[in-house]
């Protein structure tokens, strides 16, 4: 269900895209919406937990919002340019970049089989970046759209590893209300200053932004932290991988996107990839996901 649920975030997205709704109002939508649904449920139940935030955890949830904000911008933004397959595949390349930050900057020991999963995963984003380079088919630029989805993997990283710091001192959903808080102010600052307009937009790009924040905002991230704390990590990872072939089979149905062969095979190794990755590492924090 996590899965389906997170698989709607880029075909929602792109719905809203196509309705002439600006991305930069899209994730400032999903933000603000999401937060205030939370808002009341946060100072009902964790009021207690709140007025005992630190400053230096505060500090925390600030930065990892920040790079909530831009992960989100980058990976919703490649969906103006590539496929939904390519986006997912790409942006969903976040625990490769965790293991290698975990390497040169943790200075962390990974077993051969995290090394296996990150070089297969290597060839495969290099296979669709050389065939998806040239195929219009795709979007208006696959180059950039891949370029723009590994930004949003990258950032995807950064807050996860700033996320699973504090997440070790703060409850779970506190934590997901500042990180939308923050996160909030980023991109509502950014629409403000872009002058993008308000309101105006057609009632079906509402209706795609108001289900994304219900899919993807808050049912996606509360249900993908509650299976892992009470799923098996070895069952999480697989199923987790599930979100992009799932999004890749809605797009054909309602884009009619078809990707070709080597596109296929290419996303199918980085899948495999991630899955090998995601076994051979430890069980992770629970931590907020796109």
């Amino acid at each position: 269900i996590s899965a389906f649920a997170g698989a709607w975030a880029g075909i929602l997205g792109r719905l809203a895209q196509g309705e002439g709704v600006p991305t930069p109002y899209i994730i400032a939508f999903r933000q603000v919406v999401g937060l205030a649904i939370l808002t009341p449920f946060v100072f009902t139940v964790y009021r207690d937990s709140l007025s005992h935030i630190r400053k230096r955890d505060l500090l925390f949830a600030a930065i990892t919002g920040t790079w909530f904000a831009v992960h989100l911008l980058l990976g919703f933004g490649s969906l103006e340019f590539t496929s939904i397959l390519v986006n997912g595949v790409m942006g969903g390349s976040t625990p490769i970049w965790i293991g290698l930050a975990e390497v040169f900057i943790l200075h962390t020991v990974l077993s051969r089989q995290v090394w296996v999963g990150l070089f297969t995963s290597v060839v495969g984003g290099i296979l669709i970046a050389v065939v998806s380079a040239g195929d219009s088919s795709l979007g208006s630029n696959p180059l950039l759209g891949i370029i723009m989805s590994l930004g949003s993997a990258l950032t995807g990283a950064a807050y996860a590893l700033m996320g699973r710091s504090a997440r070790k001192r703060m409850r779970l959903v506190p934590f997901m209300w500042l990180i939308f808080l923050f996160a909030s102010i980023i991109t509502v600052g950014l629409v403000l200053f872009m002058k993008i307009p308000l309101v105006g937009y057609s009632p079906a790009s509402y209706g795609s932004m108001l289900l994304l924040v219900l899919l993807a905002q808050l049912f996606g991230h509360l249900s993908f932290n509650y299976v892992l704390r009470h799923v098996p990590a070895t069952i999480t990872s697989v199923i987790g991988q599930l979100g992009i072939v799932i999004a890749a089979i809605i797009a054909f149905f309602l884009f009619h996107e078809v990707p070709s062969p080597l596109e296929l095979v290419g996303s199918a190794i980085i899948i495999v990839g991630i899955t090998i990755v995601n076994l051979g590492k430890a069980p992770p924090e629970a931590a907020p996901t796109t």
